[in-house]
């Protein structure tokens, strides 16, 4: 009997997580996604490459390293709050869904 009030707990624990709305504190548990990502001729060395959640309101350091051949262009976003586009080490503050490209040019 202790097994199933556990599990019973346990899951509307799990819905009244999974059910919870982005609303005005952000996404699940607060906080909000950003996909960051490289064109060809480069990558984004800090934080990396992928989908990354952070509590609303935090500044994340973004870096992009060219390859051999190529020098940064700019980020393309859909953003508001990064620092400098055309800085290649800039800064971005998440406060909504991002994504975030890091654009190269060969030289």
């Amino acid at each position: 009997m202790k097994r199933v009030i556990i599990f019973l707990l346990l899951g509307a624990l799990i819905v009244g997580v999974v059910g919870c709305s982005p609303g005005g504190a952000g996404g699940i548990f607060g906080g909000y996604s950003i996909s960051i990502s490289s064109a060809i001729g480069g990558t984004v060395t800090s934080p990396g490459e992928g989908l990354f959640s952070y509590p609303g309101g935090t500044v994340v350091n973004l870096v992009a390293e060219p390859d051999r051949g190529y020098h940064f262009s700019g980020w393309t976003t859909n953003a508001g709050t990064i620092g400098d586009i055309y800085a290649a080490t800039t800064t971005i503050t998440v406060d909504n869904y991002y994504f975030v490209t890091a654009a190269f040019e060969e030289n």
